[in-house]
């Protein structure tokens, strides 16, 4: 190989390395999977939770990238372990956002079970079923997820 080529691909190596530095990611950060039913229908999306101070935010997210089109399963517990939570509507929500800004997001409540949480490892992996009576038809999801646990919304990577 020649020298000049070489040091181009070299450098170019090393930016693609330091651009990848300043987004928040964790080695091998993917977020983490959500596999469910959104009224009746199948639905897998990507899945992230945030622990901070004592609240656990799980989330859900499907983006249909041809129709600019995304859902989203969203709740929040005080979090004090594994084990069975009761989500009231003002802790929970099923969003369906089109162009990116407009959309519906009913309030939606249910249950979260968190069935293993690892703290060493950043992991948490459950099961929750939310309903949001609120729309006509009444929405309902629910699903299974295993996620990694960011300590801050600022570290979620934003493709997720």
């Amino acid at each position: 190989m020649p020298k000049i080529l070489e040091k181009t691909l070299c450098a170019a190596a090393a930016a693609a390395l330091l651009a990848g530095c300043g987004d928040n990611l964790l080695p091998g950060d993917d977020g983490g999977n959500f596999v469910g039913v959104w009224d009746g229908a199948a639905w897998t999306g990507r899945a992230w939770t945030v622990l901070q101070n004592d609240s656990l935010t799980v989330v859900g997210h499907r983006a249909d990238p041809q129709h600019y089109y995304d859902e989203y399963v969203q709740a929040k517990v005080l979090f004090t372990g594994p084990g069975t939570y009761t989500i009231s509507e003002s802790a929970g929500q099923l969003a369906k956002i089109t162009g990116g800004d407009a959309g519906y997001f009913p309030p939606a409540s249910g249950t979260l079970v968190i069935r293993d949480y690892d703290a060493a490892a950043h992991t948490v992996s459950g099961d929750i079923t939310l309903h949001a009576g609120s729309m006509q038809p009444a929405w309902n999801a629910s699903g299974s997820f295993e996620a990694h646990v960011y300590t801050n919304f600022n570290q979620v990577p934003p493709r997720l």
